[in-house]
């Protein structure tokens, strides 16, 4: 039954109450007027409404279980997919379930004191000493589209993040002094409800690509015994990505390993290493990589080509290697302390490797002490201190982090200072010196911003 409102005729229009009120009337004569009002649904919808409303749910539900059925099915698959971790991964804090928003703060850096002739590149290249970065975010000007000077470092364990903030902090990084810290949205209290790390374990980066995990357990042996021994995989090059975890039977040798080995040359680079910041399992490391498939046998690859046919191959190589120019004199070379060098015709291009350990030891003075004492071969025209990216690390167009280019003007002076670097002991470090292609110098120091012109 209808719920209805008496009301008295308060000398307004009945015509004007049922416009406004979509209202019907009931005439119950003089005394009183009775206007009944419509009941509508809770949720404000009339009958009419509701039942359109109905009808498109019921439309939409059609098409979920037909037309979108298979988008959904892939969409689902997708999320599945993204949430699955990839196979080798070494990050004990990942593979233990931690929040992923409380792992990137405990893996970010504030970055200060930046110069303004830095790049994103630059600040990646420095870092990833430390570990795998993640990502550098510099804040920019609007205006000139410079950064202003500072910006975030994210890796991607917390121990990297550690290491870089005990090593980096005031470190002078071109001709300013860095300043390094956690971002305001950091708490030492995000680390207390994520699993302790075993003191068992140690954090090593910046591992050269020819060390293997076999060779760098037999390396950490000495202090006592190495139950596992892990390296981060690079699915696309099936190498290791430079850094891992160690963890021994004892706590007291991991210790002993952090103090000896921190900062230790292996292989010209300066290993890293400190304890952990947080637990997990370990993961399976370069034995989690995908089996590649075996390669089919000969037999099984193609027929053996009939005796005819290799007949006529063998006439052909033959017409071939008789019209073939004859072999040319052997390229002139130099002997530089038992050394031999192919002369790189015309080159005024010098590269000497090992000068310095590492990015960490690079400083503004480096290029001028160089070109003081590469003067004395000859005149100088340029030393570029250039800071190795992991691609051409990877490339093994270097053999450490930093490559010390010497442009003399003219190929007599490269090659005396040929003789003069090869071989040279400075610093505790053998320099290495080698001619280099004038093309290749240009390419990879088109960029580089450690440059002294005498």
């Amino acid at each position: 039954m209808s719920q209805s409102t008496p009301m008295r005729n308060t000398g307004r229009s009945i015509a004007q109450l049922m416009r406004q009120s979509h209202a019907h009337v009931k005439d119950q004569g003089d005394a009183a007027v009775e206007i009944v009002l419509p009941t509508l649904p809770k949720n404000g919808l009339s009958a009419t409404q509701q039942e359109g409303l109905d009808k498109a749910l019921a439309y939409i539900e059609e098409l979920q279980q037909t037309v979108f059925k298979d988008i959904v099915e892939a969409e689902k698959k997708r999320r599945e997919e993204e949430g699955k971790i990839p196979e080798g991964t070494v990050n004990p804090g990942l593979l233990a379930g931690m929040d992923s928003r409380a792992l990137s703060i405990m893996s970010r850096l504030y970055v200060g004191s930046i110069n303004f002739e830095l790049t994103d590149e630059h600040i990646n290249q420095v870092f990833s000493e430390f570990g795998p970065v993640r990502s550098v975010s510099m804040s920019k000007d609007p205006a000139s589209g410079r950064h202003k000077g500072y910006g975030f470092v994210e890796f991607e364990v917390p121990e990297a993040a550690a290491l870089a903030l005990e090593a980096m902090n005031g470190t002078v990084l071109g001709g300013r002094a860095l300043k390094i810290g956690r971002p305001n949205n950091y708490e030492t209290s995000v680390a207390q409800g994520f699993p302790q790390p075993p003191k068992e374990r140690i954090y090593v980066a910046n591992v050269n690509q020819a060390i293997s995990e076999d060779v760098l357990k037999e390396i950490f042996e000495p202090f006592g015994a190495v139950s596992a021994c892990v390296l981060a995989p690079d699915i696309a090059t099936r190498q290791h990505r430079g850094w891992g975890y160690i963890e021994f039977a004892e706590a007291a040798a991991a210790e002993q390993a952090v103090v000896a080995m921190n900062q230790f040359m292996l292989g010209n680079l300066v290993l890293r290493v400190r304890g952990c910041v947080v637990g997990g399992p370990l993961g399976q490391g370069m034995a989690g990589l995908p089996v590649e498939p075996s390669p089919a046998s000969a037999s099984q690859a193609a027929p053996k080509p009939p005796q005819q046919v290799m007949d006529v191959v063998a006439s052909i190589n033959l017409s071939i290697d008789a019209a073939a120019p004859q072999p040319q004199p052997p390229v002139d070379q130099h002997n530089v302390d038992n050394q031999t060098f192919p002369a790189i015709t015309g080159s005024p291009i010098v590269l000497l490797e090992n000068v310095v350990g590492g990015r960490s030891e690079v400083d503004d003075d480096l290029a001028g002490d160089m070109a003081d004492e590469a003067a004395k071969c000859g005149k100088i025209t340029k030393v570029v201190v250039h800071l190795a990216s992991e691609h051409e690390m990877q490339q093994r167009l270097f053999s450490g982090q930093v490559g010390i280019f010497l442009q003399y003007s003219d190929p007599d002076g490269a090659l005396r200072a040929l003789e003069l670097f090869n071989g040279r002991w400075f610093g505790g470090r053998q320099i290495a010196a080698r001619p280099y292609d004038p093309d290749q110098y240009r390419m990879l120091t088109s960029a580089d911003t450690m440059v002294f012109i005498p």
